[in-house]
């Protein structure tokens, strides 16, 4: 009988330190819960985070290409339903667009698709994007 328990607990196992496998310990210990995130927590997920959170900007290519989340990947949220496996699992993943509707769009598809993604978050504000790639989060 503990043989069975343990045989059914290893998924479960397997899915978490799959999860989180990109994300530092110490880290995992301060994530937000997963949803909306304003201007100050989504700038401190992404600076406590660094390169093991994935952001992802879901405005169309024009909107992108007049300034965007260094690092940050393209995915224009109407494009989505079709490519939501470029959309990893094992990483947290942050939604961010011009206003945060788009964003809470795309955070929902993903959380209907994958209700067990836990590191998932959206900003919901107005990012401020500069000629010379800074940004900032209002």
């Amino acid at each position: 009988m503990k043989n069975i328990r343990s045989a059914a607990l290893l998924p479960l196992f397997l899915f978490a330190a799959l999860l989180f496998s990109g994300v530092p310990a110490a880290a995992r210990a301060d994530l937000p819960a997963k949803g909306a995130l304003k201007a100050q927590a989504a700038q401190a997920l992404i600076d406590s985070l660094d390169k093991n959170l994935v952001i992802i900007d879901v405005r169309t290519p024009g909107e992108f290409s007049q300034g965007h989340v260094p690092g940050a990947l393209s995915l224009p949220v109407e494009e989505l339903p079709a490519r939501l496996e470029e959309v990893p699992m094992d990483k947290p993943v942050l939604f961010v667009c011009r206003t945060g509707r788009r964003a809470s769009y795309a955070y929902e598809m993903i959380r209907k698709a994958r209700p067990a993604q836990q590191a998932l978050w959206y900003l919901d504000g107005a990012p401020e994007y500069r000629a010379d790639g800074a940004y900032m989060f209002h």
